[in-house]
């Protein structure tokens, strides 16, 4: 890529909440999968305001988690 040339961002079709996703495939394994209070873990303040979700920029793509999931064996 040429310097200064912008990252090209591809993001899934809508914001995922990671503990439904976890409860999801747990659901689907067998797997009981319980939720944790991730207050205290390095980065929450950024992922409560949204810091990990995708730029206005980025591109919409794929699948949900759950249309994906409901294509895996």
């Amino acid at each position: 890529a040429t310097p200064g040339t912008p990252i090209p961002e591809i993001a899934g079709p809508r914001k995922e909440i990671m503990a439904e996703a976890g409860r999801l495939l747990g659901a689907r394994r067998g797997i009981k999968v319980v939720g944790v209070d991730g207050a205290g873990i390095p980065d929450a303040e950024i992922a409560a305001n949204g810091g990990f979700l995708p730029s206005p920029h980025a591109r919409l793509a794929g699948p949900t988690f759950q249309e994906w999931l409901e294509t895996q064996p």
